[in-house]
């Protein structure tokens, strides 16, 4: 998953209600949610408390996290998908394994984390790393299309939930229509052949969720969501 020491995209400084709950389709997708969010003050948020519960038929993750600029602390609450196995996550970077659109990300931040990855993968040294970069760009586009309906050349009005988001699109349209998505990922290796080269490190996962498992100590398998591509 993507590395939770960078900040990412500029974020929004908004925040759902106090308490909400959020839901998501993967822990991959509740890292996301929190790099286009923002503290009040303008500073990113880092997990560093997590607790799990199963108090009907979605599993609900609380994470615990804390501004890295002014070290305020809140408390954001996920509904994951009943069917969720702790012990048996989802592949590593795997955000939303159905068609259905986000509840925790609009497709404007989809398109500013998208970027973010593209933008960073010059930076990057190993080979691997930009593998990973990669293949969370592909994954941020294709989260963005998803909101997108059959007649829809660009980001249909509810496609997004923020001031920030509108001014977005309307000041730069064209990044946003279907055809412009659509270029971008035909560029792109398919998702099949970067999990290929993210093999390695796919692996390195399982093995080590499988100790944790086995262990039962340290880590719990949620916290290896701050895995990943630095």
């Amino acid at each position: 998953m993507a590395d939770s020491s960078h900040a990412g995209p500029h974020p929004d400084p908004s925040e759902p209600p106090a308490g909400g709950l959020v839901r998501v389709h993967s822990v991959q997708e509740e890292y996301f949610h929190l790099m286009v969010r923002a503290c009040a003050c303008g500073g990113p948020w880092f997990s560093h408390e997590q607790a799990v519960e199963r108090p009907g038929e979605r599993l609900v993750h609380h994470v615990t996290a804390r501004c890295a600029k002014c070290g305020k602390e809140r408390t954001f609450h996920f509904a994951l998908p009943g069917e969720t196995k702790l012990d048996h996550p989802a592949p590593i970077r795997e955000i939303n394994p159905t068609n259905d659109p986000s509840e925790a990300v609009d497709a404007a931040e989809w398109m500013d984390l998208a970027r973010f990855y593209l933008e960073r993968i010059e930076r990057l040294k190993s080979p691997t790393e930009r593998v990973q970069s990669l293949l969370d760009a592909r994954g941020c586009l294709e989260e963005a299309l998803k909101f997108y309906g059959p007649g829809d050349d660009g980001p249909p009005p509810g496609a997004l939930w923020s001031d920030a988001s509108r001014r977005k699109v309307a000041r730069h349209a064209d990044a946003y229509r279907r055809e412009a998505l659509e270029t971008m990922l035909a560029k792109m290796p398919t998702t099949e052949r970067l999990r290929q080269a993210d093999a390695p490190d796919q692996r390195e996962f399982r093995k080590a969720l499988k100790e944790t498992a086995r262990r039962r100590v340290g880590r719990r398998w949620w916290e290896f969501w701050k895995r990943g591509s630095n």
